[in-house]
């Protein structure tokens, strides 16, 4: 039948492949679809993780600058420069000022008939006497101080520690200071080399002074501490006994040597030598400010100065007992004159020499400044020591007595004198009647034998940065 009716199978024909071609066309729209749905997905699962980049990015950023912000709102507060010595400081947390002092010296000494059947003798030359390193400030807060400084020695130029201290304020007027000092004693041995009047502190100090108490270690306790508005400073602690800087926590060995411990009539205590001492010192301010009391000169003073003070002190060696004394005052005019007088003690008993009998040296000494201008400032000091015992030379003379008598002038450099102690020149004359009962070329003093008299003519520059 169908060949019979050729249009009717040609119509069946066409009618099939009508019904086949719209769902193959069906199909491969769907899988168009599927190919453009998995592109967008992909298009936008890219996106979403470039955006988390972004995002990761931008808040790096915004931490980065939020922690520089930081760090310069907390670098406000941090300053550098030079106000009377150079400084870095940090808020009110941290303080660092450096310090170095140089002192180069020319010293001529002349002895009247020295040892060995010479004739009068002459000495010449120059040293650095001192070339100090300090480091000083605050840290955490103004309530923690600190200083470290060492010194060269001017003969061979080593290096030795010097002060090395930690003190904390904690309360009104109160505070408590640790580690090594000088022995709190005596005022003229605690004003520092540099605001001196003459060259060097005086024989008298030297001999029974904080020329023999020097440094030592050990726990005070302050009240006042030179605060403006109380005029009242104590310190009172115990320590290692006189002349024990720089020395650890070993007392005297043993076995007992006599020859190795025992203190010597003119010299310092050995290291190790002591056991253990302790200190007191006053001070009263009648008047005047505290800040004028830390020198000898009256230069730049605006107000009248009176400062009474007084101290003692014990060191044990052994079975034996070594004390230390001092009174002393301390006069100062707006008009330029300065005036300083002491007296010193020292009793050692028989135990500490060693099984001699027991003795007691005293002196005494008065200073006065005067300033000519604001750059040129005169001066002198005599000062006397009386020893229990006569001091024996070798040449087979004795004497007990010694006396100094300096004289001198200090010229302060820059304009009108302002660079103060920071750059002046000093020059003095020393004259030791009996000499000295040792040798100290500190002073520029060389033993004259049999108490004959010496001069010392000393010139100093010195500068602080």
């Amino acid at each position: 039948m169908l060949l019979r009716q050729p249009h009717l199978a040609a119509m069946t024909i066409v009618l099939s492949c009508a019904g086949i071609l719209p769902a193959q066309e069906a199909a491969d729209r769907a899988a168009r679809v599927r190919a453009l749905e998995q592109r967008l997905a992909d298009l936008e699962a890219r996106q979403t993780a470039d955006a988390r980049d972004l995002a990761a990015t931008v808040d790096a950023v915004l931490r980065d600058a939020e922690r520089r912000t930081a760090l310069l709102a907390a670098s406000s507060d941090v300053s550098a420069g030079y106000d009377n010595g150079f400084f870095i400081r940090a808020g009110d947390a941290f303080l660092v000022r450096p310090l170095a002092v140089f002192q180069f010296r020319g010293i001529a000494d002349w002895r009247q008939d020295t040892a060995g059947g010479k004739s009068d003798e002459i000495e010449t030359g120059f040293e650095i006497a001192r070339l100090k390193f300090a480091l000083a400030g605050y840290v955490f807060s103004r309530q923690f101080e600190y200083m470290f400084q060492w010194n060269t020695s001017s003969e061979g130029g080593g290096l030795d520690l010097e002060d090395a201290w930690a003190r904390y304020i904690f309360a009104d007027n109160f505070s408590i200071r640790a580690g090594q000092q000088k022995t709190p004693l005596h005022h003229e041995e605690l004003v520092r080399e540099q605001y001196q009047l003459a060259v060097e502190r005086s024989l008298l100090n030297e001999l029974l002074g904080g020329g023999f108490a020097d440094y030592t270690q050990g726990v005070w306790l302050i009240y006042g501490g030179y605060q403006r508005d109380n005029p009242l400073n104590i310190e009172a602690g115990i320590n290692d006994g006189f002349a024990q800087g720089n020395t650890d926590f070993r007392g005297r060995p043993e076995p007992l040597d006599d020859a190795a411990w025992t203190m010597p009539a003119t010299g310092r205590p050995a290291p190790h030598s002591t056991d253990i001492g302790g200190t007191l010192r006053i001070e009263y301010k009648v008047m005047g400010n505290w800040n004028d009391y830390r020198d000898f000169t009256a230069r730049g003073n605006r107000e009248d100065l009176l400062v009474l003070g007084g101290g003692a002190g014990l060191a044990q060696l052994g079975d034996g007992d070594v004390w230390l004394a001092t009174l002393d005052a301390q006069y100062e005019t707006a008009s330029g004159l300065s005036v300083y007088k002491a007296i010193l003690v020292r009793n050692m008993n028989s135990e500490a020499l060693g099984g001699a009998s027991s003795r007691t040296d005293w002196g005494a000494l008065v200073q006065i400044g005067y300033m000519l201008s604001s750059a040129c400032e005169i001066f002198g000091r005599y000062d006397v020591t009386f020893l229990d015992e006569d001091v024996l030379f070798a040449g087979g003379g004795a004497e007990d007595t010694f006396h100094e008598i300096t004289v001198g002038c200090n010229w302060y450099l820059g304009r009108d004198g302002s660079a103060g102690h920071r750059a002046k020149v000093t020059l003095d004359l020393t004259y030791l009647p009996a000499g000295a009962p040792a040798r100290n070329t500190d002073l520029g003093a060389l033993d004259a034998s049999d108490g004959q008299a010496e001069w010392i003519l000393r010139g100093q520059f010195q500068l602080i940065i």
